[in-house]
């Protein structure tokens, strides 16, 4: 093995340990919740397809097979899981969960015509855009019941 490819190694096998540890937390708070929904969009799993080519690439490496169990870590942090309560993130992170006061959502089409959800958080910060779970009963449901009990206006309805 050459410098580079220690040097590869060393930062591929970190990361993995820092994804392991983010995921187990992450899964904590997921089953904290007592009634969960889950959302994502197309683009997390367009990264999880170029990691998967980007080994394919290197599979002859112990950093490209390091690369790999990254990739593999990575598919869980893709999700967001909403909660009647909010948003969960990992236990490390505002104690697990970001309270649904910090959030409005509106149901919109993208550049493509598709619909999406966007999750906007009130803090400024503009909203992510997701494809993928937002038509589930559960998920409309949960929304719904943000708004509600928040006396938001629910797009749902206009």
């Amino acid at each position: 093995m050459n410098i580079f490819q220690i040097i590869l190694t060393v930062i591929a096998a970190l990361c993995d340990v820092f994804l392991l540890i983010f995921d187990i937390c992450l899964l904590i708070s997921w089953l904290r919740a007592k009634e969960k929904a889950f959302i994502t969009n197309w683009t997390g799993f367009i990264y999880v397809l170029l990691g998967f080519s980007i080994f394919m690439t290197n599979s002859s490496h112990l950093y490209g097979w390091l690369f790999l169990v990254m990739v593999l870590l990575m598919i869980p942090s893709q999700f967001t899981c909403i909660s009647p309560e909010g948003v969960r993130l990992p236990i490390f992170i505002k104690g697990g969960i970001d309270p649904v006061e910090n959030y409005s959502y509106e149901y919109t089409k993208n550049g493509f015509g598709h619909e999406v959800l966007l999750l906007c958080n009130k803090n400024g910060k503009s909203g992510l855009p997701y494809s993928i779970g937002i038509k589930k009963p559960k998920t409309v449901k949960m929304l719904a019941d943000w708004y509600g009990k928040h006396n938001y206006e629910n797009p749902l309805t206009k």
